[in-house]
Order: C-alpha cells, then structure tokens, then sequence
C-alpha cells in the first residue's frame, strides 16, 4: 500500500487502505488510553488493542495482495478472526467482570466458542467437511456467545453497575448480535452459493469489520473516559 501506487476509481483497494489505517489507528489510540484509564479497564482495552493491531496487519497485507493481483484470499482472513474475535469475547467479559465478579467458565466457554465460530467456516471452506455445515455450526457458536452474553451471568453483573457501563455494554452486545450476523450471512454467499472473494464481497467484509472491530473496540476506552471524566 506504501510502495504501490492505485488509483481512487479502485474502491477495493481505497476501502482495504482506508481499513488498515483506521485498525492502526485504532489500536495507538487503545494503548494510549492504558496510560489513563483506571486499573480496572485495562484488561479489556489491552485485548482490543491486540486484536486492533493484528486486524491492521491483515489489511496491510490483503491491500498489497489485492493491489498487486486483484484477487483476495480467504485463508490470512481466517487466521485473523481465529485471533481477533476470542480477543473481543474475553474483552467483553472483563468489561462484566469490572462490576462484580464474573465465574472463569464464562471466559473459557465464551472465548473457545468464538474460536470454533471461525474455525468452523474455515472448514466448511477448506472442504475438510461440508461448507454449509461449516456455516451452521458457526452460527450455533456465535448463538451460544450471544446467550452468555443475553441471559448468562455476564448480564446478571452488568445490571448491577453504572450507567456507562451499562450503556456500553449494550452497544457492545447490539454490534455482536448484528453485525457479526453479517459475517456468516457473506461467508454463505462467499462459500455456499461460491461467488468468491471477488470486489463487492471484498468491500462488504472491509464495511462489517469496521464496525464489528473498529467502533466496537473503542466503546471500551469511551466508557473508560466517560467514567473518569
């Protein structure tokens, strides 16, 4: 992207560029915020800042990839969200577990479905075994996190706490309820039905994730200020 020159009619590659400078600089401004956010916010805004830097990695990498070839490959993807999305899960654990104390079988449980969330639609899509099974067995993994998060002890906690957490942590819980909805939803069009990586699938996966990463990582520092000031 820095050495390879593209022109502003290449949507693809404005959105992948435009992608990798917002997870950069999303992830500086999370480890910024650990040098004022209270104590207890600092978990959670470490993992996102990880997850933040690992997501600008990708897209550095899938820009120069597809300026060089215009094509997209699945596979860095994968890998990526095999990180990031558990990242996220165990952050919004430790956003509950500020308020009151939150069982470790909720982090473990919760952290390892999101993991087989992923690895499931790898599968599907290495053809180890059927890429709609690959989808559903997805979509049941990201139920089950959303079910800790609805009706398990992560929401007992978070009613007992202040309004800014409180908010937060239904904005958090709003965007992994939809907008990770989205990501099965292209994958099925992406694998099942096989139109591929190709430029409108490209740009919807580089929209989604700046929600679902971006804007649902920085929730955590906003309510972290909003807090201390």
């Amino acid at each position: 992207m820095f050495t390879t020159l593209f022109n502003t009619s290449d949507i693809t590659s404005s959105a992948l560029a435009t992608a990798t400078m917002g997870c950069f600089a999303a992830a500086g401004l999370l480890a910024l915020g650990l040098s004022w956010a209270a104590e207890r916010w600092r978990i959670s805004i470490a993992l996102c800042a990880v997850a933040m830097g690992l997501s600008g990695l990708y897209y550095l990498g899938a820009t120069e990839v597809w300026i060089a070839t215009g094509q997209a490959s699945a596979g860095p993807r994968f890998a990526t969200l095999a990180a990031v999305h558990p990242l996220l899960v165990a952050a919004a654990y430790f956003f509950a577990n500020v308020t009151d104390r939150v069982p470790p079988g909720v982090f473990w449980r919760a952290t390892v479905a999101a993991f087989l969330m992923t690895l499931s639609r790898y599968l599907g899509d290495a053809q180890i075994f059927n890429p709609t099974l690959g989808v559903l067995l997805s979509i049941a993994f990201w139920l089950y996190i959303l079910g800790e998060m609805y009706f398990g002890k992560m929401s007992d906690v978070v009613r007992k706490a202040t309004r800014p957490v409180q908010l937060g942590y239904f904005w958090i819980r709003l965007i992994m309820t939809i907008g990770w909805a989205i990501i099965p939803i292209l994958h099925f069009v992406d694998v099942v039905i096989g139109t591929g990586h190709f430029a409108p699938i490209v740009i919807l996966y580089t929209a989604a994730d700046a929600v679902n990463l971006i804007t649902l990582s920085l929730i955590y520092i906003a309510v972290a200020g909003k807090e201390r000031y």
